[in-house]
Formats: structure tokens, C-alpha cells, sequence
């Protein structure tokens, strides 16, 4: 049994290393929020299930990231970090390096490379491992991967976790296998979920999955940065003559989202013709070339990347804002 004195020592120590993290991982003004160091604390002291809704550009990602080093630094196992989006998986390796975290992905766009990652996994050489849902599902890792790692695991990461919600706008079926994960879990593994996206019905659905009673750190879902409007364009012609008229009126880059690989082929070879500079980005696009385009858009270096949903969660600038 830990004494309540002992307990008070862990929770200063991770608080005290927590805080001496922060700067590389989100720049030397940074501060960590109340809920951030409640649920860093949850995961490195109590071990707890956790789940955490908050807005996007809050920091949900620096409350695994600086979990994954504190646990790593006192000898739990490597992080497994299940993410939707292979753009998101590439943000996350940047800034999990910038607190030496040993980062690493297997994936569809990689398969030269899961042999080497898989021997450096096991070698007790990466410290976090970023995967696709839909990895869950393949065989191979199945069978010659996931077995071993949930044994040597040190922390489980749902994120976007609404997407292991029936009742989430985002359901991906094969979140479902997590449940598998979670079941051959040590009860006594720390699992945190995260996402921007969750009513009531979702976040019920999430934490039944979860199951242990998560903890829940729940805040606004609103951004002051952000503004929503409506426009009724009853044509696909009209709305390609709207775009071309006024995306030279906007500053900065921006994004334009359609349903269809071959819909986001059209609306920007039309923006290139009336002078914008426009590209496509979709699932077909190289990996290389996304990169390319994923970096010209934070850079403002583009004026407009027209993109399916291939591009999407969790892209974002190199820190998290205050």
C-alpha cells in the first residue's frame, strides 16, 4: 500500500516533470492547464482509465505525449496510440520527437519499413506506437505484433474516440477491436481516450467501452477562433463560380472539402485554370506528396488545398495554442 505521503511525493514529481517538459513540446510560454496535470497525474499515479473531451487545439495530445515520457522515464512499457488519420499520425511523431520521445508508425504508406519498426518494438526501441484502426484488423500484426505488445504495453491511447461510438458521426467499425485490446489489458494499465466530438450519447457509449468507470475531463467544445456560416448555392456550377470569386478575397491558406476523389480532382484543376493556386489532396495522392502539401498549408506557401476527408483531424500547427 502506497502511503498518502508517498502518494503526495508522486504527484509533485510528475507535476514538477510535467511542467519541465512542456516548453519543447509547445514553446516556452506554454502553461499547463488544470485538467491537462489532473489527467497527466490520473494516468503516471493513479493508473487510471481517462477520458478527455475537450476542444481542438486544447492540448489533448500533450497529455499523452507527456505521460508516454514520465512513464516511459520511470520504466512502464511503450505507448500504443491508435489514430485515424495518417496526416495526424505524421504531426504526432514531429512533436512526440521534440521530448525525445522514440516515435514510430506502421501503416499502409510504410510497408518497407514494419519489419524495422516491429524489430525496434521489440527491442524496447521505440517508446510510442502510432497505428490505423484498421491495423487492428490486420492479420499479421494480430498475430505477430499485438500479442506481445499488449503484455509490454505502458499506456493505450484512443484518439478521436468518438469513432469507437456507434452513435459517433465518424464511426470506423474497426474501433470496435479495441474493445479486444482493452479486455486483454492488465487492469492495472492506464488507458486514455480523446476526441472534440461527443454528445452525451457518444460519451456514454465511450466510456462503457472503456469500462472501469473512466475518469471524464470535459469542457467547452467551442472555439472564439472559429466562425460557422451558411450559404444555399442549389448548383454545383454555381458553387465552383462562388469559390473562384472569392477564395482570392481570403487571406491565408484554406481548405475545400468534397465528398469524392474526383470531385476534388475538378474543383481544383477549375481554381488552377481561373488562377488560384490550388492541389488535390485525397487517399490516391503519393505519400510523398502529401507531406509536401500538408507543410505548404501551414506555411501558407498554398493558397488552397481542395481535399476528401483524407485530410482532416488532427493537422495542425507545430504547438498547441494557449
Amino acid at each position: 500500500m502506497v502511503s498518502d505521503a508517498g502518494a503526495g511525493d508522486s504527484v509533485t514529481r510528475v507535476a514538477k516533470g510535467a511542467r519541465a517538459l512542456l516548453p519543447a513540446l509547445a514553446g516556452p510560454q506554454a502553461v499547463l492547464r488544470d485538467d491537462q496535470l489532473a489527467a497527466i497525474q490520473a494516468l503516471v499515479v493513479d493508473r487510471r482509465r481517462a477520458v478527455v473531451v475537450k476542444r481542438t487545439g486544447w492540448g489533448k495530445s500533450a497529455v499523452y505525449f507527456l505521460a508516454t515520457r514520465l512513464l516511459r522515464d520511470a520504466g512502464a512499457g511503450p505507448t500504443l496510440l491508435v489514430s485515424p488519420l495518417l496526416s495526424l499520425m505524421r504531426d504526432q511523431i514531429a512533436k512526440a520527437e521534440a521530448i525525445g520521445i522514440r516515435a514510430a508508425t506502421i501503416n499502409s504508406t510504410n510497408l518497407d519499413q514494419w519489419w524495422q519498426v516491429e524489430a525496434e518494438l521489440a527491442a524496447g526501441g521505440v517508446d510510442l506506437l502510432l497505428i490505423s484502426p484498421e491495423r487492428l484488423n490486420n492479420p499479421q500484426f494480430r498475430t505477430e505484433v499485438l500479442p506481445d505488445l499488449a503484455k509490454r504495453v505502458g499506456l493505450l491511447v484512443i484518439d478521436e474516440a468518438h469513432c469507437i461510438s456507434d452513435w459517433g458521426h465518424d464511426f470506423r467499425p474497426d474501433y470496435r477491436r479495441l474493445v479486444r485490446v482493452l479486455d486483454d489489458l492488465d487492469p492495472g494499465i492506464p488507458v486514455l481516450a480523446c476526441t472534440a466530438t461527443a454528445n452525451e450519447r457518444v460519451m456514454a457509449d465511450v466510456a462503457e467501452q472503456l469500462g472501469a468507470t473512466p475518469l471524464l475531463f470535459r469542457g467547452s467544445l467551442d472555439r472564439e477562433s472559429l466562425r460557422l456560416s451558411v450559404l444555399t448555392i442549389p448548383s454545383q456550377a454555381e458553387r465552383m463560380a462562388w469559390l473562384a470569386e472569392h477564395l482570392p478575397r481570403l487571406r491565408g491558406s484554406g481548405i475545400v472539402y468534397c465528398l469524392t476523389v474526383g470531385d476534388a480532382d475538378r474543383v481544383a484543376g477549375w481554381l488552377q485554370a481561373n488562377g488560384i493556386d490550388a492541389r488535390a489532396y485525397s487517399g490516391r495522392t503519393d505519400p510523398d506528396e502529401r507531406l509536401e502539401l500538408e507543410d505548404a498549408l501551414r506555411a501558407d506557401r498554398v493558397k488552397v488545398v481542395v481535399a476528401t476527408s483524407a485530410l482532416g483531424m488532427g493537422l495542425t500547427s507545430p504547438t498547441w495554442p494557449s
